[in-house]
């Protein structure tokens, strides 16, 4: 046998010891359903409503409140009080898709993050304001 011949029947079985792959996905949180979106009213619901329809949030945020004028100073009260009205349920689903493969000193690394969100704004009161939803996962459906 030539010892060309010989060095690549040994040379195969070697690379391919150092050859790998692997595929996974992680999953963080728990999937929302879209259709349950509809029982949440604006200007009826509640938080009651709310968590007893999605159950504890994600997040639970007060957004920010920026005078339109910085110079202006607003009384603190007003501020709180313009705060309270800015409250937000966040909800979010994500799905971490990775795939590896190396071949000796070659690898190939790929990460997909897809994340679904549904947020939640409250008045002073409780009461829901605005609803807002972006998907980027597969529903159960598709």
């Amino acid at each position: 046998m030539p010892r060309g011949a010989l060095l690549w029947i040994l040379a195969l079985p070697c690379a391919a010891l150092l050859t790998g792959c692997a595929l996974g996905t992680q999953r963080f949180g728990i999937p929302i359903d879209a259709s349950r979106i509809g029982a949440i009213e604006i200007g009826t619901s509640t938080k009651a409503d709310v968590l007893r329809e999605f159950g504890p949030p994600t997040a639970y945020a007060a957004l920010p409140v920026v005078p339109p004028d910085p110079a202006e100073a607003l009384a603190e009260n007003i501020l709180a009080a313009v705060e309270a009205d800015n409250r937000v349920f966040v909800y979010e689903y994500r799905e971490d898709h990775e795939n590896f493969f190396t071949v000796i000193l070659f690898t190939r690394f790929r990460r997909q993050v897809l994340s679904d969100r549904l947020m939640v704004f409250f008045d002073a009161h409780d009461v829901v304001r605005y609803v807002a939803f972006a998907r980027e996962t597969p529903s159960a459906t598709e």
